[in-house]
């Protein structure tokens, strides 16, 4: 008479069957999607400009031009950078002030602010902008090229595939705004 004896295996080999396919074609996809979906640059290189944006405020000197209990940053375009701020909003202040995140469509709208981040994806002319910046103490920052010898502030440039930004000591100066000579030191430095 023959014995049977059951596999071990059996329960261990049925399950490799039932799920051998579906795990390879849940591992490739994962593999697929690791090499294709490019990363998100544009989210990496507007959460860096909004860590610059908010560190600047160290190193310039609104004296006694900020009014009230909030330091406003406004926004003239559409920018993913708005939502970084808004992060930073969060959990950071200013010189003991609340920060506030306020987006304009158009100049027109331009009101009262402290920084006023000037979009790359903004169709209005530079010129009409700054003529609707009101009074003084407002630092503009920009990511046009060329927007710093037209007079904004301050404005991000890549050299060599880093972020860097340009200073424009007039532009500073006419805002009524003393930028620290360490700020000056790692700018690009624009006339």
């Amino acid at each position: 008479m023959i014995k049977y004896i059951p596999n071990k295996n059996y329960l261990l080999d049925s399950w490799q069957i039932k799920w051998k396919i579906p795990l390879q074609l849940l591992m490739m996809f994962f593999l697929i999607c690791s090499f294709t979906l490019p990363p998100d640059e544009d989210n990496e290189e507007y959460n860096i400009k909004a860590a610059f944006i908010y560190r600047f405020t160290n190193y310039i000197d609104w004296d006694s031009l900020i009014p009230g209990k909030e330091f406003t940053i406004g926004i003239i375009g559409s920018s993913p950078v708005k939502s970084q701020l808004d992060e930073i909003a969060k959990t950071k202040t200013v010189k003991d002030k609340k920060i506030i995140i306020v987006q304009f469509n158009k100049p027109e709208d331009i009101g009262p602010c402290q920084i006023l981040f000037i979009s790359q994806k903004t169709s209005f002319h530079l010129g009409d902008i700054l003529a609707k910046v009101p009074g003084k103490g407002t630092l503009t920052i920009s990511e046009k090229e060329g927007y710093a010898k037209k007079g904004a502030a301050i404005n991000f440039i890549e050299v060599d595939n880093k972020l860097k930004f340009e200073a424009n000591p007039k532009g500073i100066s006419a805002a009524g705004l003393k930028a620290s000579s360490q700020l000056l030191k790692l700018a690009i430095i624009v006339e």
